[in-house]
This record gives C-alpha cells, sequence and structure tokens, in this order.
C-alpha cells in the first residue's frame, strides 16, 4: 500500500468531526478524556485553514498497524482477556504514532513544511478523504488500523504554537 498520498483537491473538510472526541466509549461516557485539556485537541485546536496553506501541497502520510495479528498475538498471551481488552489501544498507539511520526519527519527532511498527527481535531474528515483514497480504512477496525497524518505548509507570517512542526 502506498504511504504517502497528495490530497489536495480530495480533502474532506467538516468540523463537526472535531466532536468526535466528545462521543462515549468504554470506561468513558464523555468521550476522549483529552478534549478540551490540550492545545492540539478541539476546541483549542486551530482550524485546517488557519494553519495550512492551500494553495500549496497537502498530503497524508499513513502508518498501517495489523491490529488482528495483534490481537491473535494478545490472545496467545492472555486467553482469559475480552475482545476489548485484546484490542486495547494502550498497548499499540503509541508505537504506531511513534512510527508515524518518524516517517513523517523523514518526508519533510528539512523542508519548510508542518504536520499534524491529530487532522481532525483541526476538521478534516479523515476517514472519509481516505476512502477517496481507496484506503481500506474501517470504521470500526478489525483486520488493519491506519494512523493519518497531515502535512503541508504553513500559512504566511502565522505562528504555530500547538501540536504541528
Amino acid at each position: 500500500m502506498q504511504e504517502i498520498y497528495k490530497v489536495n483537491n480530495i480533502i474532506e473538510i467538516n468540523y463537526n468531526c472535531r466532536n468526535y472526541c466528545k462521543i462515549p466509549y468504554q470506561n468513558h461516557k464523555n468521550g476522549c478524556p483529552n478534549f478540551n485539556k490540550h492545545i492540539e485537541c478541539p476546541p483549542n485546536s486551530k482550524l485546517v485553514e488557519q494553519v495550512f496553506d492551500f494553495n500549496k501541497d497537502l498530503f497524508f502520510i499513513i502508518e498501517e498497524f495489523d491490529l488482528k495479528s495483534h490481537v491473535n498475538y494478545m490472545r496467545q498471551k492472555h486467553p482469559e482477556w475480552t475482545n476489548a481488552q485484546l484490542k486495547n489501544l494502550l498497548y499499540w498507539q503509541s508505537g504506531v504514532r511513534k512510527r508515524l511520526k518518524n516517517k513523517v519527519k523523514s518526508f519533510i527532511n528539512n523542508k519548510d513544511m508542518i504536520y499534524t498527527l491529530l487532522p481532525e481535531s483541526m476538521g478534516i474528515m479523515v476517514i472519509n478523504t481516505a476512502i477517496k483514497l481507496n484506503i481500506p480504512i474501517e470504521k470500526d477496525p478489525v483486520n488493519k488500523i491506519y494512523k493519518i497524518a497531515l502535512v503541508g505548509y504553513k500559512l504566511n507570517n502565522k505562528q504555530i504554537t500547538f501540536g504541528v512542526i
């Protein structure tokens, strides 16, 4: 699978996706505990067009994670665990995020580019844009997980002081 996609003409923006963080999930009745606590998380994060220059190239950089193999491995180690425990992101997300960040830094390679590892926090409909790119993304992942970064150029004369480098 391709790891870098130019997304200028297909990127989908919808600021309602910034509210995904408030959707309840197991053990988090109010959604993500980072909501309204971190500068790179909604509602504190800036909107994408306040940071990125849409007149220059924008890219999605993808890091693929084999969730199915991870679950099978964890099941062998912990046969008594529930499926939710086997899929728990505490056991895999930081490593995937680190690989994505390294891939982004390698791509940027001293160019005057910036990135975010949380494009949805800025209003990017990541899943819809990924589907347009034919990335086999699953809304409720069973097989693969795709962590996606947005990379581009900052608007002129803008100070970037949050989760974008």
